[in-house]
């Protein structure tokens, strides 16, 4: 992959960048949603043990970041394993990897310079093959980012049970209810039904 691959092209911007990540370990795939840390150059993702995107980049050393504007996406793939229809195999220079059908682009990277604590992997990740499927120009909308900061609480009130992730769960459906269309409403009405 060049050196001089500008990430930005790809909807990965400094800070950190909400994705699917796919993964696949043997014939399953995996899609979670996921933040790309982008810091001074290099990315990394972090992830917590326990999960199967754990599991599968332990053992297989790749990701591949999705990049979607499809609000019910992050909702299922946070709380449900996705159809096999949704996935589509690639295989490059001998490797087989999973993308989302559906992306407007994808990104696989190799996964090094892995570090283990007791809770959680950091893991760097360096571009190996990029693909644009849509190109796509959409402004920002809010309700969709409300999708997403509610599908974040909702994993943590799932781990904690703690009610004050169902009160910011419910003030970024406030937001949907306002500045949301109709995809980013049905999403918040899915999540609120795997609550």
């Amino acid at each position: 992959m060049s050196k001089n691959l500008n990430l930005d092209d790809f909807g990965i911007y400094e800070g950190i960048s909400e994705v699917i990540v796919t993964t696949i370990h043997g014939w399953t795939p995996n899609a979670a949603p996921m933040g790309i840390i982008r810091r001074k150059g290099k990315l990394f993702l972090r992830l917590f043990k326990g999960s199967t995107t754990y599991s599968n980049v332990l053992s297989e050393k790749m990701i591949v970041a999705n990049v979607v504007w499809d609000p019910a996406m992050f909702v299922c793939s946070t709380f449900t394993d996705l159809e096999d229809s949704h996935f589509e195999t690639v295989n490059f220079k001998g490797r087989n990897f999973v993308t989302l059908k559906n992306a407007q682009c994808w990104l696989a990277f190799e996964c090094t310079n892995t570090k283990l604590t007791s809770d959680a992997l950091v893991t760097e990740l360096v571009p190996m093959k990029v693909h644009i499927n849509k190109c796509i120009i959409r402004a920002p909308n809010r309700g969709l980012f409300g999708v997403i900061e509610s599908c974040i609480h909702a994993t943590r009130y799932q781990l904690t049970g703690e009610e004050k992730y169902l009160k910011l769960i419910k003030a970024y459906g406030d937001i949907v209810d306002k500045c949301g269309g109709d995809e980013e409403k049905e999403a918040m009405k899915l999540l609120y039904g795997l609550l």
